[in-house]
C-alpha cells in the first residue's frame, strides 16, 4: 500500500492536528520546502520567538533555521515511533537553502550541518534534482544521511537521482519526488481537451514503471508530490484526483493539508486502472513541445522556491 505524507508544517499544526492524524494512521511522514516555511512563519504563533532571536541580533536565515529546525525537531519526535518499527515511514524533509542549489560544496555543508542540529535518523534532506544536485545527493548519501530529491519531472532525472544513490551505496532512505499537476497546469490549455488533466498522472506512472525496471534498492523509493487540485471544475472533481491513479505500493504520496482531509481512504488501497501508454503517444500529435515544458517547469519550480525563501527572510530582517 502507499504511504500517505503530509505536505505542511507549522508549530500550532504539529501540536495538535498532526498528532492526531499521526496516531490514527493517516499519514506516515511529513514534507516541507520553502514556499510551506514561507507561509508557516507568518503565523502569529511565531511572532514573540521572532522578536527574541531579532534582539539576540540574529540575522534572518539564522532565525529561520532556529525555527524550522524546531518545527524538524518536532517532526521528528513524533514520528520517531513509525520510523523505529520501518524506517522506510515516519520521515520528516527539510530544504537545503534554494539559493545555494549550484553551489555543490556549500550545499553538502549546509546539509551535513542540518542533518547534525537537528540530531535526528529520521530526518531527509531535499535536494533539488538538477547536475548539482547529483552530486550533492550522492556526498550526502555517502553520509548515511537520507535524501528527498525534488523537482523530478522527467525519467532521465529519475535516473540520474537513482544512479547518485546507488553510486553512494548506502542504507539511507531515499525518495524521488516527481512533480505531478504542475503539468496539468502548464500544458491544459494547449491541447485536445479530451486530453486534459492526464497527461501529469500518464508521465508520473511512466517514470515510476521505468524506475522498477532499474534496480532500486529496498531503500529507494518514488514519492508523487504537488497531487493537490488546485480548482475544482468538471475535469478535476475530486481532491484525490491525483491520488487514487498512482496509489502504488511501495510508493509516497505527499498530500496537502486539504487534500489530505478530503481524500477518500478506501480509494488507496490499489491505484485505479489509467492507460499510461495511449496519453504519452497521442500527446506526440499535441501542438507541444514537452521538452520545452519539462524545462520550463524545473526552472519555474527551482525560482519559486528561491523567491518564496527571498521572501520569507525579507519578513524576519
Amino acid at each position: 500500500m502507499i504511504s500517505i505524507w503530509c505536505d505542511f508544517i507549522e508549530r500550532g499544526f504539529l501540536h495538535g492536528e498532526f498528532k492526531e492524524l499521526v496516531n490514527k494512521g493517516l499519514i506516515q511522514g511529513v514534507t516541507s520546502n520553502p514556499s510551506i516555511f514561507n507561509q508557516a512563519l507568518k503565523d502569529t504563533s511565531y511572532l514573540n520567538d521572532i522578536q527574541e532571536l531579532k534582539k539576540q541580533g540574529k540575522k534572518p536565515k539564522e532565525i529561520y533555521e532556529t525555527l524550522a529546525i524546531e518545527d524538524i525537531k518536532l517532526a521528528s519526535e513524533i514520528l520517531y515511533p513509525l520510523y523505529e518499527k520501518n524506517p522506510k515511514n515516519g520521515l520528516v524533509s527539510i530544504e537545503i537553502d534554494p539559493f545555494l542549489c549550484n553551489d555543490i560544496d556549500a550545499s553538502i555543508d549546509e546539509g551535513v550541518r542540518l542533518w547534525h542540529e537537528i540530531g535526528a535518523k529520521n530526518v531527509m534532506i531535499k535536494v533539488p534534482a538538477t547536475k548539482s544536485g547529483y552530486a550533492i545527493m550522492e556526498n550526502l548519501m555517502l553520509r548515511k544521511i537520507n535524501i528527498n530529491a525534488t523537482l523530478v519531472f522527467t525519467k532521465q532525472q529519475a535516473r540520474e537521482v537513482l544512479k547518485a544513490f546507488k553510486k553512494a551505496n548506502t542504507q539511507a532512505q531515499g525518495v524521488i519526488s516527481i512533480f505531478v499537476s504542475r503539468f496539468d497546469r502548464m500544458i491544459d490549455s494547449k491541447i485536445s481537451p479530451y486530453l486534459r488533466g492526464k497527461y501529469a498522472i500518464a508521465n508520473a506512472i511512466d517514470i515510476y514503471r521505468d524506475f522498477l525496471t532499474l534496480d532500486p534498492s529496498n531503500n529507494h523509493r518514488i514519492l508523487f508530490a504537488s497531487t493537490g487540485v488546485k480548482e475544482k471544475n468538471e475535469i478535476y472533481n475530486d481532491e484525490g484526483y491525483y491520488v487514487y491513479p498512482l496509489a502504488f505500493d511501495n510508493c509516497v504520496n505527499t498530500l496537502p493539508l486539504k487534500t489530505l482531509k478530503n481524500i477518500d481512504y478506501k480509494s488507496i488501497d490499489k491505484p485505479s486502472d489509467f492507460n499510461c501508454c495511449n496519453i504519452l503517444k497521442e500527446i506526440i500529435n499535441e501542438d507541444v513541445n514537452i521538452e520545452d515544458i519539462e524545462n520550463s517547469l524545473l526552472t519555474d519550480g527551482l525560482k519559486s522556491f528561491e523567491e518564496s525563501f527571498k521572501d520569507m527572510l525579507s519578513t524576519l530582517n
